[in-house]
Formats: C-alpha cells, sequence, structure tokens
C-alpha cells in the first residue's frame, strides 16, 4: 500500500510544479511585455514632446601626459527612453542608475594615441539622435622631451647658481654632475660658468699660499735680523769693554736703562740706529719703548 501510494504521489507533485514554473514564466512574460509596452510609451512621449537628448556632466577638454594612454570618461544623459541605445567610440555601453528620463555612463578609452583625438558619444532612441564629441589631447614625445628639458636646464642653472654663489668643493662637483646629464649640445653654456669658477678659486688658492709664503719668509728675515742686531751688540760691548773709560759727556738726561746695556731716548733714535721690534730680553729692549707693553719695542707698524 504504501508503495503505491508513493508512486501515485510523484506524479501529482511533478504536475504542481510544472504549473507553479508556466505560472511563473507567464508572469515574468506579463511584466516584460508590461515594461515593454511602458517603454514604448515613454519613447512615443518624448519624441512627441520633442524632448532633446542632453550630455552633461562631461569633460569633454581632456589633457593627457605623454605616459598616459587610457582614461575613463563618464557622464549623464537626460531625455532618453530605456530603449535608448547608446555608444562610445563605436562601442554600445549600458545606462544605469536610471531615474525618470536620466541615467549615467562610464567607458574607459584605450591606446589614446598622441596628439589630438576624438572620441564620439552617438545616443539614438528612437527617432531622435544626438551626438557629442570629445576631445582628447595626449602629450607627443617630443613635447614631452622639451618640458623634460626645460626642467632640467632650470635645476642646472638653480645648482650653478647656487656654486657661485658659495663655491664650496661639495657644490661644484653637484654642479658638474647635473651638467654631465644633459645633452652635449646644452653643456656648453654651464661648462664654461664652472670653468670659470674653478680658475677664480685656483687663483685665489695660489694667492692664499703664496701670501703664506711671503710671511714665513719675513718672519726668517725679522728672526735672521734679530739675531744679527743681537751678535753686533756682542761685538760692541766687547769692543766696549776693550776700550779706556772716558769722561762722561755733558748731554741730554740718559734713557732708561734697558735690560742689556743698549739705552734709546726713543724710538726714533733706535730706528735711526738701525734697531727695531726689540723683544724683551733682546739687546736695545727698554720698557719706555714698549708702550703698549707687549713684549715688543718700536714696533715697525707703530
Amino acid at each position: 500500500m504504501l508503495n503505491l501510494f508513493a508512486k501515485n504521489k510523484r506524479p501529482l507533485l511533478t504536475k504542481k510544479r510544472k504549473r507553479g514554473l508556466i505560472i511563473f514564466g507567464c508572469i515574468v512574460v506579463a511584466l516584460g511585455i508590461i515594461g515593454y509596452a511602458g517603454g514604448l510609451m515613454e519613447q512615443s512621449r518624448l519624441e512627441r514632446d520633442n524632448v532633446s537628448i542632453v550630455v552633461s556632466e562631461i569633460d569633454d577638454d581632456i589633457k593627457l601626459d605623454y605616459h598616459t594612454t587610457k582614461r575613463e570618461i563618464s557622464a549623464k544623459i537626460s531625455g532618453i527612453s530605456t530603449f535608448a541605445e547608446v555608444k562610445v567610440a563605436g562601442d554600445r555601453t549600458s545606462v544605469h542608475n536610471r531615474k525618470d528620463t536620466s541615467g549615467f555612463i562610464k567607458y574607459e578609452i584605450e591606446n589614446i594615441k598622441e596628439g589630438d583625438s576624438d572620441v564620439n558619444i552617438s545616443i539614438v532612441d528612437g527617432k531622435r539622435r544626438s551626438d557629442k564629441i570629445i576631445k582628447i589631447h595626449r602629450q607627443t614625445k617630443d613635447d614631452y622631451d622639451k618640458q623634460e628639458l626645460e626642467k632640467a636646464l632650470g635645476k642646472t642653472e638653480e645648482i650653478v647658481k647656487k656654486a657661485e654663489e658659495n663655491s664650496s668643493d661639495e657644490n661644484i662637483s653637484r654642479a658638474k654632475s647635473e651638467i654631465d646629464k644633459l645633452p652635449e649640445d646644452k653643456r656648453k653654456q654651464f661648462s664654461e660658468r664652472i670653468a670659470k669658477l674653478e680658475k677664480a678659486k685656483q687663483e685665489e688658492k695660489e694667492r692664499a699660499e703664496k701670501a703664506k709664503k711671503e710671511a714665513e719668509e719675513k718672519k726668517k728675515q725679522e728672526e735672521a735680523a734679530a739675531a744679527a742686531r743681537a751678535r753686533q751688540w756682542q761685538i760692541n760691548t766687547q769692543q766696549q769693554n776693550n776700550q779706556p773709560q772716558s769722561a762722561p759727556r755733558q748731554a741730554t738726561p740718559a734713557p732708561q736703562p734697558s735690560t742689556q746695556g743698549l739705552h734709546f731716548r726713543s724710538c726714533k733714535e733706535a730706528r735711526a740706529a738701525g734697531y727695531s721690534h726689540m723683544r724683551r730680553g733682546e739687546p736695545g729692549y727698554s720698557t719706555h719703548l714698549d708702550g703698549d707693553n707687549d713684549g715688543i719695542a718700536c714696533d715697525k707698524h707703530k
């Protein structure tokens, strides 16, 4: 009995399922027919009212750099029915986010060529039609190279000026490195400025070395002159000691005694005798001749 009941139940369930699918299909078809009819009515109304198809919210003049070869464009399209067909650059694209008689499109343009190109957005809705041209300019290789050269020249000019203001080895080395990056026909004007800068720096270095050598030589000469004066003083002292003492002459008051027995009343008198720049302890030095008490009597520059 159970097996017989089960066998009779299966056909019953299958019939009910088929009936349900048929009903569902009819509903879908009915909705489709209603939608289609509604779309036709909407399209007919727009045509009857002569409503214009408008493309808005779009950048219709696009500038791209040399390395950009694709660009997504978007736009709002108004005044269209559900039957409107939209093509961008010849490719059909769908309208999304519909509301009333408006919707939006998005489309990515690829392999954009260098220079100027036009992209056409074409909308056909029944008997109505509208076209929108988008202009795209992609930078050419020549324009890109020119732009990069101008950047490099500007950067090099800035670095060379910095080296001219402060001619340190680091700044000069950096400037020469930037110059080497330029095309050969653009290096000359900068290389000449750096060469002039290096020449001036070398001349300044040579002058400094020359002045240093002259100062060292002058110091040696002064030391030799001081030594010669000391030797002469010793000779004079020995000669005076070997001569008989003569009666002192009445003259101007004697100067203050020096540390070595050689006396001068003034630096003028000392210089007349060939003495100057006498250090403390050397012949002829006296405190009254050392006005600034720096240990040097009758400085040559005073």
